[in-house]
């Protein structure tokens, strides 16, 4: 409301003058402090609905036919027709406005956080919540060169890590820097991603994938998707007990991705002897959710030998990222953005990684080694191999 009226102050004061609540001045004139709202949550209810009753009335000055239409395009004015849409609701003509529920609002990818900045949208990550951006760095870890910093990815905080690597990849093929072995945390490596990365850019994904999500797999009992054989080409499974499917269903998951449903015979399960191994329901067979072929083999395939040492031992390179963006942090502010939009953020995150090669290329021009991650003055104390 404020970031309106002062657009409005500045674009058109004359119709702004004529428009004015009296009481508008005093609710909107000086910055909104949280120590100076009402600590009752019931009196802060009721100035929340003061607040959108008042937005609502100069939004309808605004949009009344008499208005100069040009007003409505001012960003300030879309700003607040926008925010108001995902925060209130008026029941009924000259019925109280109210705020809207959490569960009646817009999700974190289209919900505006802040008038100053619509494209920073809330997001949160383990124990970390915070209204902004996500920046991805791929850097060099081969031990005869500097660890430098090849390409750097900004989205919106509500992109999740699985969907960036698909534009890293295509961005290193730009500029000729695509690796043989792309190391990812584990957010990044999905069966499409393992496949599409090694089909379209000849790139073997490093990162560790998802165990299975069946109860199976986490009570570490049972028949989980890796008891039961495929047999893909007549579109077959068959279960631990010697018995084939009788459906195999091509469909779509919650995402629109495709995916294949096998389901058993229904009489066959229920008198199945380890049937409490296999499925908890009581009366229906067991079913498996499959993905295409390729990207089956390749889940699977990637969850055994991501138990190997010789596979723990090559991924264990990628810990030097986490030292990457601590150093961005500590030496460039990385986390705190010095400007609005996502462009200009990512502007500021490239400039921060040119910094941060200059200052690895005169480390390794004078032979100065990485540092080893720090520990603590009591950890330091714990004997060797204890």
């Amino acid at each position: 409301m404020r970031v309106a009226l002062d657009s409005l102050a500045v674009a058109a004061p004359d119709w702004l003058a004529t428009n004015i609540h009296p009481d508008w001045f005093d609710r909107y004139g000086r910055r909104v402090e949280n120590y100076r709202l009402p600590k009752l949550d019931s009196e802060r209810e009721a100035l929340g609905s003061t607040i959108g009753a008042d937005g609502l009335a100069l939004l309808d000055a605004i949009y009344d036919p008499t208005t100069p239409q040009w007003l409505r395009q001012i960003p300030g004015v879309e700003t607040l027709r926008q925010i108001w849409v995902q925060q209130f609701y008026a029941p009924e003509p000259d019925v109280r406005v109210k705020w809207r529920t959490v569960k009646d609002m817009p999700p974190s990818t289209i919900a505006i956080h802040s008038p100053h900045d619509v494209e920073a949208h809330h997001s949160s990550k383990r124990s970390i919540d915070w209204v902004g951006y996500k920046v991805h760095m791929t850097e060099i870890c081969d031990e005869d060169s500097p660890r430098f910093i090849t390409n750097v990815h900004t989205t919106l905080s509500t992109i999740t890590d699985e969907q960036a690597v698909e534009p890293i990849h295509s961005r290193l093929e730009e500029k000729d820097f695509l690796p043989d072995e792309h190391l990812v945390d584990a957010g990044y490596p999905t069966a499409e991603n393992l496949v599409n990365s090694k089909t379209q850019y000849n790139i073997e994904i490093i990162g560790p994938v998802r165990s299975d999500p069946s109860w199976q797999t986490k009570a570490q009992q049972g028949f989980d998707s890796s008891n039961f054989q495929i047999d893909w080409d007549n579109e077959k499974v068959t279960c631990p007990q010697g018995h084939q499917s009788t459906k195999w269903l091509l469909g779509l998951d919650v995402s629109g991705k495709p995916v294949i449903r096998v389901r058993f015979n229904g009489v066959t399960c229920r008198n199945c002897p380890v049937r409490s191994s296999c499925t908890k329901s009581k009366t229906e067979p067991r079913e498996l959710t499959l993905l295409p072929q390729v990207q089956h083999i390749a889940l699977q395939t990637r969850r055994q030998t991501q138990q190997t040492p010789e596979w723990k031992a090559t991924y264990n390179q990628r810990a030097g990222i986490e030292s990457t963006h601590s150093q961005g942090i500590r030496c460039s502010a990385l986390r705190q953005s010095r400007y609005i939009g996502l462009k200009k953020t990512h502007l500021m995150q490239v400039f921060i990684a040119c910094a941060l090669n200059l200052v690895r290329l005169d480390a390794w021009l004078n032979g100065i080694p990485l540092a080893k991650t720090r520990s603590s003055r009591f950890k330091q104390l714990q004997p060797q191999g204890a």
